[in-house]
């Protein structure tokens, strides 16, 4: 039996009777009583030479040819599957992860995005655990699983200010963009419901979309404003039946393109009618902005309107209430008018 350290990692060799047995740990610990085991097993002839070890990146490699086509919202984990093929891990063999090692890139990863977004990040590296476990036998058990993710972050509160959705709009350079955003404003739909709209599922005599296929994995039909059917009207009929032709990375990537543009052209609006740096820069127009935003802004807005939760959760799609309410954000000056209704009865 033989161990030696290499780096943070140490590499251990039984050999008897002439069968050779190396694995690689992260603690001398588990090393030695790894070789121990393989000792007893090959003096009593019941060692069984090990499958050839499959790194994280080969496995990331297989679920993607053989998985991810399958599954929906396939384009957004295969972006975080190439984030894990590319880290440390990526080399190190599937057998050899331990739940310290997810810990440690959990805990760089915190670093660098939210806590939501490493949540999500564990959950595709999780998913390719259980299947290298369930489906191909490679591994026994699924280090994820033993460690703790990180809360979910603070819902956000952003809620579009009077007149920034028609300078974003203003300030788009792509054709489509203006109907793709005001859809997403005037339904509440998620940015893939709308790039994947088709034009048979569109009834605008009834002022409906059916989505057959959604995120929660249900259908579900949303009602349409009058001015969605006019945005929809406007459209040309594509020969392959889509509404749009685009991707949610080139959409959300021209958004913030254009919010960037509708806020540049506001500071020198602000600072040719006199108004100093210091102000321009604390008054949060134009800032903070996302596409998913306007889902979130549509969704408030329809509770301030009096729509009931359930009549809310039936357009925006939300499964559960606890869901809609990190999506809902009454501004408090809401509240505070329908007090004073309520005084004046």
């Amino acid at each position: 039996m033989n161990i030696r350290q290499r780096g943070d990692r140490f590499q251990v060799r039984v050999t008897v009777a002439g069968q050779t047995a190396t694995r690689t740990f992260t603690s001398k610990a588990e090393a030695t009583r790894w070789a121990r085991h393989q000792q007893v097993a090959m003096e009593r002839g019941e060692y069984e030479p090990p499958r050839p070890a499959v790194t994280l990146a080969e496995a990331i490699d297989r679920y993607e040819r053989e998985v991810l086509p399958s599954k929906r919202g396939a384009a957004q984990e295969r972006y975080t599957l190439k984030a894990w093929r590319a880290s440390a891990l990526g080399r190190c063999s599937l057998a050899t992860i331990k739940a310290a090692d997810v810990a440690q890139a959990r805990d760089k990863r915190l670093q660098e995005v939210s806590s939501g977004s490493v949540r999500r990040y564990l959950d595709t590296l999780s998913a390719v655990f259980e299947v290298a476990a369930r489906d191909w036998e490679i591994v026994t058990a699924n280090p994820v699983r033993a460690i703790r993710k990180p809360p979910n972050g603070r819902p956000r509160e952003r809620r579009l200010l009077p007149g920034e959705l028609e300078r974003i709009i203003a300030a788009s350079e792509s054709p489509d963009f203006p109907a793709i955003v005001t859809l997403a404003a005037e339904t509440a739909m998620r940015r893939s419901e709308i790039l994947g709209l088709e034009w048979r599922y569109v009834d605008l005599r009834k002022r409906l979309v059916t989505l057959p296929l959604t995120k929660n994995g249900d259908s579900r039909t949303v009602p349409l404003t009058r001015k969605a059917v006019e945005v929809l009207s406007t459209l040309p009929r594509r020969i392959d039946g889509r509404v749009f032709d685009k991707n949610g990375t080139s959409l959300s990537g021209a958004f913030q393109r254009a919010v960037l543009r509708a806020r540049r052209s506001y500071e020198r609006e602000r600072s040719e009618a006199g108004a100093t740096a210091a102000e321009i820069g604390q008054d949060g127009y134009l800032c903070d902005l996302r596409l998913h935003d306007l889902r979130h802004e549509r969704v408030s807005a329809l509770v301030e309107g009096g729509f009931s939760l359930i009549e809310v959760a039936a357009i925006s799609g939300h499964k559960t209430m606890q869901c809609l309410k990190r999506y809902s954000h009454v501004r408090p000056t809401h509240l505070v008018a329908k007090l004073d209704v309520m005084g004046s009865r």
